[in-house]
């Protein structure tokens, strides 16, 4: 695919320039992945469009050329990459091994929420599968590459949302279809991924993070109920445009990794442990946790009336219900003021992106390797990664 040279200059800080450095963002054609490509081409990155709509991509990348940065090129992925397919998937994955390029950020971006109930051919939920399950596969697929590259970073774009899911046993979690709830247990599942690959191949060079790209004006609400009056007029008006949701996730993918070293370690101590009070989750304990596991959440969505809600803990029961109900509550209503506060207050205030507690099940270790073992067997990939003995 053809690329385009992106010309102008760059008055960022030096250690947050990524020139010569290769990012691949997923669903680059719209909303955060978008805006996410369009800014870290304007810090000097050669940003690879992983898309399903080709003809668009080239657009995108046509658009971006006006970021006007020297040092900066967009390019369109080798194949179409369609996440709800794991043969597109592993044909793109190929198409870019045999390229011979490196990978610097892969930025897991793509997703999706109110879709027709429809399984895979290996009898995975169409949901599961673009939101987890393809881009588990994606990294997969592609760490030998990333490890090439290393030190290397890898970010799944989770959400707010995860804090009520619930991923209880792997495979019913695979194969089930729960339109509405089953959105957040996909996004719970993305931060279980993203804590289990810091596990498997952090050592490697591989930095893994989840991020929460707060409250946005994006085409996830289409065909839902917010997507009509009166709840679209709150979404469009009130929640953040895909430029500033976008600023969460170019900071996980670009912040210096030493710099939130301490507070990574502190939260996961903390809440991996089981040392906190709350409401008493009863969850599976493992001894085996690695001291840097990070979940960014920007503004509202980074106080400590989200963070420190403990998650289910008996889902279906009605105090479960209860709890659940209150929280989103509270949810919705930071929902609607983080956007407000940071814009009008020119972001002074809910500006600042920052490592968070994750909700607590994604600490679970035992949890996170289950599902990640029977998701190299759905993917027909080897459970342990594949480890390249002299990273550059």
């Amino acid at each position: 695919m053809p690329s385009v040279r992106v010309r102008g200059a760059s008055n960022l800080p030096a250690e947050w320039d990524l020139i010569g450095r290769r990012v691949m963002v997923t669903g680059a054609t719209n909303g955060i992945g978008k805006e996410a490509a369009r800014q870290l081409a304007a810090r000097g990155a050669t940003v690879v469009l992983a898309c399903r709509n080709l003809p668009a991509a080239e657009r995108v990348a046509e658009e971006i050329s006006r970021q006007q940065h020297p040092g900066a090129t967009v390019e369109v992925g080798p194949a179409q990459l369609d996440l709800a397919s794991l043969e597109s998937v592993r044909g793109f994955a190929e198409a870019y091994r045999k390229s011979g390029k490196g990978l610097d950020i892969l930025i897991n971006n793509a997703g999706a929420n109110y879709c027709k109930k429809s399984y895979t051919p290996e009898g995975v939920g169409a949901l599961c599968q673009i939101n987890y399950l393809g881009p588990y596969a994606l990294t997969r697929e592609l760490e030998e590459t990333l490890q090439r590259s290393a030190p290397a970073r890898v970010v799944n774009v989770s959400s707010v949302t995860h804090r009520y899911g619930w991923v209880g046993d792997p495979a019913t979690f695979l194969s089930s279809w729960r339109p509405g709830s089953y959105y957040p247990s996909t996004k719970l599942a993305n931060a279980l991924f993203a804590f289990e690959l810091q596990r498997r191949l952090g050592k490697a060079g591989i930095q893994s993070c989840a991020v929460d790209p707060g409250g946005v004006s994006t085409n996830i609400w289409q065909n839902s109920a917010f997507d009509q009056p009166p709840l679209s007029y709150f979404i469009r008006n009130l929640y953040a445009p895909p430029s500033d949701g976008a600023a969460a996730v170019v900071h996980a993918a670009t912040v210096p990794w030493g710099r939130e070293h301490k507070t990574a370690a502190d939260i996961t101590r903390r809440w991996a442990s089981g040392s906190s009070s709350g409401l008493g989750l009863r969850r599976r304990k493992s001894a085996q946790t690695l001291p840097d596991l990070r979940f960014y959440a920007r503004g509202l969505f980074a106080s400590p009336a989200i963070t420190s809600w403990r998650g289910q803990v008996e889902p279906g029961s009605m105090a479960d219900q209860l709890r659940s109900y209150l929280w989103g509550g509270v949810a919705v209503l930071h929902s609607l003021l983080d956007w407000p506060l940071r814009n009008l207050s020119g972001g002074w205030l809910a500006g600042e992106t920052r490592v968070v507690p994750a909700a607590p099940l994604a600490y679970d270790a035992a949890l996170a390797a289950q599902l990640w073992d029977l998701s190299a067997d759905v993917c027909k990939l080897p459970r342990q990664p594949r480890l390249v003995n002299s990273p550059r």
